[in-house]
């Protein structure tokens, strides 16, 4: 059908050409070298498109209709009132005449699809994006026994919040100044190693932010800058740390193998960007930025029951995700899971290569 419209055109354009007069000087320079393409004296050479000149212009040939012209240039004749869109002085689509031109818009070749392969279904790519990270309820054990306590209040109260007043007290070995700020916080138990058992920090939760106004007395007078739920004697206090803030990624100077050791949340298994705590810091080379590969080994099936150490050594380590540190502190790190496959759980093995 195409092509007997392609023959059915180009058979006209062997009759004498019907130029219209009111057609300028410049639109017949700028068609010349069409019209010389379709030159009846010209060799019979029929190609699958009819020639366009330099400017995409296609000069009307008497018996064209859209539909016809549709098919030849966009390969679908209902395809005309596109033909129509690209030509706005085109009143009425039923009515083109000879020595008209229409821009034509030739379709361009589609570029040619590149399949790369890959080794596994399973995504193992390190990731590379920032994260805005926040400092979750996680503290190193260090840090909770060098912690100030709200000891007393002059004020008449239980519970404090914004603006109130209290007294801190520190151990003798802290150097407290006027106007130094510190982080309020809440023990909420140990967190201990799933492999060794020992204690290597604590989970707490964050209260609010403390100034100091009196540093002269044994007990430390403090203003409650902001509070984010009621605050009570015995409540702790400890060096201020930002709340929240933005990490890229950075490649790790060196191997440093890793064990997940506790979720921020009070749930078995973790998944993508939620927090955990890994049992090494900048005491083992571990930086800010730095990437672990999260990798376990054995049947599928094993991970979703009692844990099996049976041959396991016969097994090769499998990539099934990837924790982003947020924040290293001398022992222990702050991550977030940038990327996970399965779902992480307590003792899983973590892996930063040197260079990744």
């Amino acid at each position: 059908m195409k092509n007997a419209t392609v023959t059915r055109i180009l058979a006209r354009r062997a009759a004498p050409r019907v130029v219209s007069l009111l057609a300028g000087a410049a639109l017949l320079a700028s068609v010349a070298p069409l019209a010389r393409a379709y030159d009846r004296d010209a060799p019979s050479i029929v190609t699958k498109n009819p020639t366009v000149g330099a400017r995409g212009l296609y000069l009307v040939q008497e018996g064209d209709t859209l539909w016809d012209l549709s098919e030849v240039f966009l390969g679908l004749p209902w395809s005309w009132p596109t033909l129509w869109s690209f030509n706005p002085q085109i009143t009425n689509p039923h009515w083109i005449y000879p020595g008209d031109a229409l821009q034509i818009r030739q379709p361009q070749p589609l570029s040619q699809t590149t399949i790369v392969w890959s080794d596994t279904i399973h995504k193992t790519d390190k990731t590379d994006l920032q994260i805005l990270a926040r400092y979750v309820g996680y503290l190193p054990d260090r840090a909770f026994e060098s912690s100030g306590k709200i000891k007393y209040s002059r004020e008449s109260v239980t519970n404090f919040g914004q603006y109130n007043e209290v007294y801190l007290e520190f151990g003798e070995d802290m150097r407290v100044r006027r106007g130094d700020r510190f982080t309020i916080y809440r023990d909420m138990g140990k967190v201990k190693h799933p492999i060794t058992g020992d204690v290597v920090g604590r989970r707490i939760k964050h209260l609010g932010v403390a100034k100091v106004l009196d540093a002269d007395s044994h007990y430390v007078k403090a203003l409650i800058l902001q509070s984010y739920e009621e605050i009570e004697r015995g409540d702790l206090v400890t060096t201020i740390f930002p709340h929240s803030w933005i990490v890229a990624p950075e490649v790790g100077e060196e191997e440093v193998l890793a064990t997940l050791v506790a979720l921020d949340d009070p749930v078995r298994f973790a998944g993508q960007y939620q927090y955990v705590y890994l049992d090494k810091g900048r005491n083992d080379g571990v930086r800010r930025g730095n990437r672990f590969i999260v990798e376990r080994r054995g049947d599928g099936t094993w991970y979703d029951g009692p844990p099996r150490r049976v041959d396991l050594d016969k097994f090769p380590w499998e990539n099934v995700g990837e924790v982003m540190v947020v924040e290293a502190f001398e022992e222990t790190s702050l991550g977030i899971v940038s990327r996970s496959i399965r779902a992480l759980e307590k003792g899983d093995r973590l892996h930063m290569p040197k260079g990744y």
